[in-house]
């Protein structure tokens, strides 16, 4: 997204710039805050987050101001059925695809691998967390160095984040442990290839589990080639957003799935916004017939020449 702007602090650092005293204050106390203290640690992340990417927002291009966001109606939508957007190409969702039992075991893998050291989460931007693991199957070792490698989303140099070979963690390898959530995962993995008909021939690239704080935002931005594959789907697994995809604006609760891909991936920007709620999403990545590079979009990020990191979900 659009946050090249020296105003970010550097990546996997904490926000520390202008935070709110009272949040290092909270963050201090000894023992397990009650729910007066989280609310208002929530509050302040909040307030932080949307101070930030307020400051860090591009203005509005010409063609967003002269084609505004049109709301797309899909609440009243069934669960499980599949809708195709009528006017751009190849954006589909389906509500409530997975259960809350399901979800939250999905949210326990990540939490374990964190917790267990196997890759903790890394925060990329202020209230943005990552973490990556390969699908399964995965690919073959070479391929992960040529469509991988140089990544920076997922941890600093020298870091395991910034080794896609040796230093993400494997789904085949969880599902081999019988971690709790993997067999979710894998299952949520082929959901997109049995939903949407053009991911069904496309490898999985790999996963990734996203968390966004309250107030934070993934800015507009269309995701890199190599590393963002052909086409993108994400589950919400917890929090209610706003999604915005080229100028179709629709909301996105927990079990839905959203998937894109051709101009809905290269020639529209999308963003998730912020709100009042944390969220959590897993987004996977399919199809190595990417296209060698993105198409020039006046007024967008790739226009402003920023490094492809900045252009990431």
């Amino acid at each position: 997204g659009q946050v090249s702007t020296g105003l970010a602090s550097p990546r996997g650092a904490p926000w520390a710039p202008g935070a709110p005293a009272a949040v290092a204050a909270a963050s201090s106390c000894a023992g397990s805050p009650g729910p007066m203290a989280r609310g208002v640690r929530g509050f302040l992340r909040y307030l932080r987050n949307t101070a930030f990417y307020t400051a860090v927002r591009r203005p509005p291009t010409a063609q967003e101001i002269q084609e505004p966001c049109v709301p797309w109606d899909v609440l009243s939508s069934p669960a499980r059925v599949v809708l195709r957007h009528p006017t751009l190409d190849a954006l589909w969702l389906v509500r409530r695809c997975l259960d809350s039992t399901e979800m939250a075991r999905i949210r326990s893998l990540f939490e374990q691998l964190h917790h267990s050291g196997r890759f903790p989460w890394y925060t990329y931007e202020p209230g943005r967390e990552m973490i990556p693991i390969h699908a399964a199957p995965g690919l073959e070792d070479d391929v992960k160095r040529r469509v991988l490698q140089g990544i920076e989303v997922f941890g600093e140099p020298g870091s395991l984040g910034s080794d896609p070979v040796a230093g993400w963690p494997r789904l085949s390898d969880l599902l081999g442990d019988s971690s709790v959530g993997s067999a979710e995962l894998l299952a949520l993995q082929r959901l997109p290839q049995e939903l949407f008909e053009d991911f069904a021939p496309q490898p999985c690239i790999f996963l990734q589990a996203q968390a966004l704080e309250r107030g934070a935002e993934v800015t507009p931005h269309r995701d890199a080639v190599p590393y963002g594959g052909d086409m993108i789907a994400t589950l919400v697994v917890e929090g209610s957003n706003q999604v915005r995809v080229g100028s179709v604006r629709f909301p996105v609760e927990p079990g839905d799935l959203y998937g894109i891909a051709r101009s809905a991936r290269y020639d529209v920007e999308h963003e998730v916004r912020g709100a009042s709620a944390d969220r959590f999403s897993i987004t996977m990545r399919y199809g190595l017939d990417f296209r060698d590079e993105l198409p020039t979009l006046l007024g967008s990020a790739t226009e402003a020449k920023l490094h492809t990191s900045e252009l990431f979900l």
